[in-house]
């Protein structure tokens, strides 16, 4: 690997690990908006996560589902999934 692609990975690395971590963040502070404080094992569960496709599900879910809906979704994923 050369280190312009080592560097073009690292990059792209943290770039989705930033956007992982804006969507947690929007996805507790719209489900707060919403619902109240958030359980602590359910924010736990919403930090961990680094799965970009799923992370895009739970707020689009915390904006419009019921908090059941929302708690089920959340309780039910397996912790901290990579992209």
């Amino acid at each position: 690997m050369t280190t312009q692609e080592f560097l073009k990975q690292f990059i792209e690395q943290e770039r989705t690990q930033g956007m992982a971590l804006g969507i947690a963040e929007g996805t507790i502070a719209l489900y707060e908006a919403r619902f109240g404080p958030m359980p602590p094992s359910l924010c736990s569960a919403v930090e961990a996560m680094r799965d970009l496709p799923t992370l895009r599900t739970w707020l689009v879910l915390a904006g419009t589902g019921t908090r059941e809906e929302v708690h089920d979704a959340l309780s039910a994923a397996p912790p901290g999934r990579s992209s």
